[in-house]
């Protein structure tokens, strides 16, 4: 009998100490700026909206919903990120339309999010290029981010 009284006082201790830990945070919210910002011989597009806008985060999460920015012909948006998101990235379009060869994302650049962070504000700047003879390249690069 003093056997099972053991375990069920170790038990009983356990699931106090189960009970005490601290809640995590809930989500991380993310403020983003998605803009073209490239001009070259074949057009400018700096006057163009990004198109095919992709979020992507560790852990993975739905797509932002994009607000258009007039003033700069950008799109930003205000998503919450799964609690414990660790990084972010944007991949988005500047071109359209290049028949036969077509119009792809590069290159991005993300960042990582520190631990405890509640709030993230960034921005991305896009550029499209010609690959000759080939397809329009479009590479994201991050030209901004604070945490809080």
């Amino acid at each position: 009998m003093t056997t099972l009284g053991s375990v069920l006082a170790t038990t009983g201790a356990l699931a106090l100490v189960g009970l005490a830990q601290p809640a995590a945070a809930s989500t991380v919210t993310m403020q983003g700026t998605v803009d073209c910002t490239s001009s070259n011989n074949y057009g400018d597009t700096r006057d163009w909206y990004p198109s095919a806008v992709n979020l992507s985060t560790s852990p993975a999460t739905s797509a932002p919903g994009l607000v258009a920015v007039p003033a700069t012909k950008a799109f930003s948006f205000t998503h919450p990120l799964p609690a414990g998101a660790t990084s972010a990235g944007v991949t988005a379009l500047c071109s359209s339309g290049h028949y036969p060869y077509g119009d792809f994302t590069g290159s991005w650049s993300g960042f990582s999010i520190p631990a405890g962070t509640t709030n993230v504000v960034a921005a991305w700047g896009c550029s499209a290029q010609p690959v000759n003879p080939g397809p329009w390249v479009t590479s994201c690069s991050l030209t901004s981010v604070s945490f809080s």
